[in-house]
C-alpha cells in the first residue's frame, strides 16, 4: 500500500521550505511558516475523521499555494 497522504505532505513541506527561502520579507516568512503549524494542529482540535480530512485538504491547498507563490516570484516550476 502506497502512503499517498505522507507523500503529499512531504511534497507540500518541500515546496514550503523552498517558498520560505525565496520569501523576502518577515511577513511573508511568518505566513509561510505559520500556516503549516495551524494545519498540523487541526487533527488535535478535531479528533474525528473529519479533522484528518480537513488537515489533508489543508496540506494540498498549502502546497498549491506555495507553488503559486514560487511562480509569482519567478521560479521556473514545471
Amino acid at each position: 500500500m502506497i502512503p499517498y497522504n505522507a507523500i503529499g505532505i512531504g511534497i507540500s513541506v518541500i515546496f514550503g521550505v523552498w517558498a520560505f527561502l525565496v520569501a523576502e520579507t518577515l511577513k511573508e516568512r511568518a505566513i509561510i511558516a505559520g500556516i503549516p503549524v495551524v494545519i498540523f494542529l487541526i487533527p488535535i482540535f478535531f479528533r474525528s475523521p473529519a479533522g484528518w480530512l480537513i488537515s489533508t485538504i489543508g496540506w494540498v491547498v498549502y502546497g498549491l499555494g506555495c507553488i503559486i507563490y514560487l511562480r509569482y516570484k519567478g521560479m521556473p516550476i514545471r
